[in-house]
């Protein structure tokens, strides 16, 4: 536990130093962004052993880069098709010596990893001012709600929610995420309200994002525990001791970057 909440210490002072420079230029959310994304696929990668395999590892990396990096700009869909482009290239050209399954694999992985990065990324870059609150917004519903549904499954579980993919999680645990994560917007709106001073913020809109993503967050989650079990492996790495790799992490905040970002293009959230 001390080597967790130790852990957790120092990757909040990392994201607090992004969110403090990222509001001074949105460069650094891109550069951000896309340095995450790389170690996210490079972890996923690895849970096939397909880090070993320089042919899909190396491409794969490159464009996990590439997808994030150019996500501002007008040439942002183009590494999104020569990903694709390569990947099927390969999976022609060595079909001998490289499965179709690795192929698939690697292509799903990649490709919804740095989606999701490269949106995280427009969003926050579309609005330097508010970046830090695009960022909270993105990333910490599924984190506080992962945090409420872990203490409360530990005090409170016992219906076991998905004992087959993840044994530890629990009805009681999910139902207390979910409220958790609800709530968490509205006091993330009344920090930023503090911080930002003459701003408005839609406080009406927040709890349903943060219900959307509290609930899609436990899927996103499940799902990448799907992937483990499928690749026998406990974590996806062991960059953050205590919690296992970045994906380990950052597995249930993939599918709840594109709500907000949605949201943000049909509502009008903070002005």
């Amino acid at each position: 536990m001390k080597t967790r909440v130790i852990t957790s210490g120092v990757a909040i002072v990392v994201l607090l130093a992004i969110l403090v420079f990222g509001e001074m230029s949105s460069v650094v959310i891109t550069i951000a962004c896309a340095l995450v994304n790389i170690i996210l696929c490079g972890e996923y990668l690895s849970a096939k052993k397909l880090n070993k395999n320089m042919k899909i590892m190396v491409p794969c990396l490159l464009f996990a880069a590439l997808i994030p990096a150019l996500s501002c700009t007008v040439y942002r869909y183009i590494p999104l098709y020569l990903c694709v482009l390569t990947l099927i290239v390969i999976a022609v050209v060595f079909h001998r010596e490289i499965s179709f399954d690795d192929i698939i694999f690697a292509l799903f992985g990649v490709i919804l990893l740095s989606v999701s990065m490269s949106l995280l990324a427009i969003r926050a870059g579309m609005d330097g001012r508010y970046s830090s609150f695009w960022i909270v917004l993105s990333l910490g519903v599924s984190w506080v709600s992962d945090t409420v549904a872990y203490f409360a499954g530990n005090a409170f579980g016992k219906c076991k929610l998905c004992p087959v993919i993840s044994p530890k999680k629990t009805v009681e645990g999910a139902v207390a995420g979910v409220i958790g994560g609800t709530l968490a917007p509205l006091l993330f709106g009344l920090i930023f309200l503090l911080i930002y001073g003459n701003v408005t913020i839609n406080f009406a809109i927040l709890p349903l994002i943060g219900l959307l993503n509290s609930v899609i967050s436990i899927f996103g989650d499940l799902l990448f525990s799907v992937v483990k079990r499928h690749c026998g492996i406990k974590d996806y790495g062991s960059i953050m001791p205590g919690h296992g790799g970045l994906l380990d992490r950052f597995d249930s905040v993939v599918l709840c970057i594109p709500v907000v970002f949605i949201f943000s293009q049909f509502v009008t959230i903070i002005v």
